[in-house]
């Protein structure tokens, strides 16, 4: 009795069958290096980058690795100000201590986005 494949198996297989044309093109090393560039900045290998851009579909770069901090930050000061606000509303004094830990949190924010 034959096994039977699970879904994904049967997806992949699916696709597999599906690609049975074969195409070469014959690239410069300049423009291979570039085709290559422009898939690892789209987070993908080349074949898949092609054949996104042979759909006519737009092909978006990564953010950078250093975004995802930044938005953390972005993330913590505004958790900060949602603490601000929530105790001002329940009649607590916010200090200018506190308003100057934020706007020096914005200022380093700012710097780090500036510099990417």
């Amino acid at each position: 009795m034959p096994l039977i494949p699970q879904k994904r198996e049967r997806q992949v297989y699916e696709k597999m069958k599906i690609r049975n044309r074969k195409i070469t093109v014959r690239l410069s090393e300049k423009e291979r290096k570039f085709l290559g560039e422009q898939a690892d900045a789209g987070g993908m290998k080349i074949e898949p980058y092609i054949r996104e851009l042979i759909m006519g579909n737009e092909v978006k770069s990564r953010p950078k690795e250093e975004w995802a901090e930044v938005v953390r930050q972005v993330a913590a000061v505004g958790n900060n100000i949602n603490q601000i606000a929530k105790n001002t509303n329940m009649g607590m004094e916010v200090t200018a201590n506190i308003l100057k830990e934020v706007l020096e949190m914005q200022k380093q924010i700012w710097e780090r986005v500036k510099n990417l």
